[in-house]
Parts: structure tokens; C-alpha cells; sequence
């Protein structure tokens, strides 16, 4: 990969984390210098990096002003909370025999620290740490193409928790869905495919809070 397209990638990556992390929200209109200020980059990536974006439908081009963030539809957020359900499911499943004592280490350590998240209210932190916590044992599927899929997805523009402008709310299912890693952790240690597998998919993937997603 040439260091031009290395950098118009990196700079799209940059945009979708901060949709992902409501940074950059639905309808919220950006520009080049914008960009280039917060990023510290040229004009010439940043532009490119727009053009691929309006090309996936996450950014609209707005002519005079710059370019919109697109509002993705619930029923294309339902679709890929269904998605991740499967495809996260199964990796765990595929993981439940490679998982080591240092992997459970590490799952409580995140479980830990979304705890310190939740309490300080830190949302982008939570998001990060949840993240972390299922590519423990999804990179222990040993399923490059799953593994792939599952990165793709997570990479992309669509935040995967929860987030709403009433914190109260927001903050007591993101406290629900920690339990719940701590239930998928103890699964693991039981090595119950049939039951962690049911339980990532029709429990924690579940969209409980439709309001929220």
C-alpha cells in the first residue's frame, strides 16, 4: 500500500470512529478544513477519504457548506445487531476450546474497567473496552474469514451499544450489558458452547432498549 493511500484510509478509519463515538453526529455537517485541522493532515487525503465515504453512503456531499453525516435508518441497525448476533455467537463457540486462563484474565480485567467507564460516565471508553473484550475470544475462533468479518463490522461507521442523550438511561443498560459479559465469561469456563452460544444471541445481542440503538 502507497503512503497516500495509506493516509486517505487512515483518515477514514478516524471518521468512522468518531461516528461510531457520536463525536461526528447524524446530520452534523463537516468540511475538508475541518478535518484537516482536527487531523493535522493536507486537504488532498482528506478529500479522497470523502469521496470514499460518500461512496459507502456515510457521508452526503452538500453543495457550498461541505458534507452531511448520514442518519442510518433503525431498520439497517436492527439488520446489524442481527448480524453480529450470529456471527459473534458462532465465534464463541468455535473460541470455547482455545480460551485460556490468561484469556478469562483478561476478560475480567475489561469487565473491570467498563465498571470504571460506567462510573465516570466515560462513553468512548466504554465502547473501546467492549470491543476489546469480545475480540478476546473471537481472535481465538481460528477462523480467519469470521475473525474478518466480525473486524469489518466493527470498523464500520454504526456504533454496537447502546447510546442515548439521557444518560441515566443510557448508562443503566450499558451497566445491564457488563453483567452480562460477566455471564458470558463464567459460560466460558464451563465451556457451555450450547448455552453461550444462545446466550450471546437471543440475550446480549438482543436489542432490549430499542430506543436506544
Amino acid at each position: 500500500m502507497n503512503s497516500k493511500k495509506f493516509l486517505r484510509d487512515q483518515i477514514i478509519s478516524k471518521i468512522k470512529h468518531k461516528i461510531q463515538h457520536h463525536e461526528l453526529k447524524p446530520n452534523e455537517v463537516i468540511n475538508e478544513v475541518q478535518i484537516c485541522n482536527d487531523l493535522n493532515v493536507s486537504r488532498t487525503p482528506v478529500r479522497e477519504a470523502f469521496i470514499h465515504l460518500v461512496a459507502d453512503g456515510i457521508l452526503e456531499k452538500i453543495p457550498s457548506k461541505g458534507y452531511k453525516i448520514q442518519e442510518i435508518d433503525y431498520k439497517s441497525k436492527l439488520n446489524l445487531y442481527n448480524i453480529i448476533a450470529v456471527l459473534d455467537a458462532f465465534a464463541a463457540t468455535l473460541a470455547v476450546d482455545n480460551i485460556t486462563e490468561n484469556d478469562i484474565v483478561k476478560m475480567h480485567e475489561c469487565i473491570d474497567k467498563i465498571d470504571i467507564a460506567i462510573k465516570y460516565e466515560k462513553f468512548s471508553d466504554y465502547y473501546t473496552l467492549q470491543d476489546q473484550f469480545h475480540k478476546i475470544y473471537v481472535n481465538k475462533c481460528n477462523n480467519p474469514m469470521l475473525i474478518k468479518m466480525l473486524n469489518d463490522l466493527s470498523t464500520g461507521p454504526l456504533h454496537r451499544s447502546y447510546f442515548s442523550t439521557d444518560k441515566d438511561k443510557m448508562f443503566s443498560a450499558l451497566k445491564e450489558a457488563n453483567n452480562e459479559h460477566r455471564k458470558i465469561v463464567e459460560l466460558f469456563k464451563n465451556k457451555n458452547k450450547e448455552e453461550l452460544e444462545n446466550f450471546l444471541r437471543f440475550t446480549h445481542w438482543a436489542t432490549k432498549y430499542p430506543d436506544l440503538i
